[in-house]
């Protein structure tokens, strides 16, 4: 799917987007590149989608830093977090590019069949670099 930078959201403070269907991430990337004042960013699982098919596809992500992450985006929070390969991706980027991020929430999904694998993919994204070294980390993980 390929969006066109024809709309842009200029007063677009806080913005709650439902992944985990096919196409979402360049729907994410489009958002990032059109919200230049974006300041919370939280993304979370549709309830609908059924979690043991994975999505198809790749995030490639902006071609240069959004505004919004350079300048304004100071609060990012992610729900049902499955720790895919595409998934760390996009909390890598947002990790390693959000130069006034203050809080990165990330909490699992609940219910993932394999728990604790989960929480050990989770665990390694206190590992990636950040652009804020005033930015905390919080995550909400099952403890088997």
């Amino acid at each position: 799917m390929q969006l066109q930078h024809q709309i842009g959201f200029y007063q677009l403070l806080h913005l709650e987007l439902c992944g985990g269907y096919g196409g979402w991430w360049d729907l994410l990337t489009w958002m990032l590149e059109s919200s230049p004042k974006l300041q919370v960013l939280k993304l979370c699982e549709c309830k609908e989608r059924n979690w043991f098919k994975p999505i198809e596809g790749h995030w490639r992500g902006p071609s240069s830093v959004p505004e919004c992450l350079m300048f304004r985006l100071h609060t990012f929070k992610w729900t049902d977090y499955k720790t895919a390969d595409e998934e760390k991706k996009i909390v890598a980027y947002i990790l390693k590019n959000a130069r006034q991020l203050k809080t990165a929430c990330i909490s699992e999904e609940r219910w993932y069949p394999l728990q604790k694998e989960l929480s050990k993919k989770l665990k390694e994204l206190v590992s990636l670099p950040r652009a804020s070294s005033s930015c905390q980390l919080m995550l909400d993980y099952w403890k088997a």
